[in-house]
């Protein structure tokens, strides 16, 4: 078995780096930074191997580009709601998300005084 798996790895079928910048590129089109941490380290990656995919992959402005896109459409889906339970809402999904609470709640500031 040892065996196989030290053939794999040399032939670079086994690659730990590659594994992880494909789930940041594939997860992060959808979800935040830190839920796709969490995944990765269910996974059993290591830091090291995380932090580098996320630099490889550019992951912040991916982050960002996924973060409104999601904002806009659960923003444009809760109109009919109340202003604070569409607030709190739409925070609450991006949240489970992995987005940053700080960076949701700047754009809900700015949308919210556009609407």
């Amino acid at each position: 078995m040892e065996e196989a798996i030290e053939r794999l790895a040399g032939e670079g079928l086994l690659d730990d780096l590659s594994a992880a910048r494909s789930t940041v590129r594939v997860r992060g089109a959808r979800h935040g930074r830190s839920r796709i941490e969490r995944e990765l380290k269910a996974r059993g990656f290591t830091g090291e191997t995380i932090v580098a995919a996320f630099a490889a992959e550019g992951a912040a402005e991916r982050e960002e580009a996924a973060l409104r896109k999601a904002f806009e459409r659960l923003w444009a889906a809760r109109a009919h709601m109340a202003p604070a339970v569409r607030r709190r809402r739409v925070f609450d999904a991006l949240t489970r998300r992995g987005f940053r609470a700080e960076r949701i709640s700047e754009i809900i500031r700015g949308w919210y005084e556009v609407d």
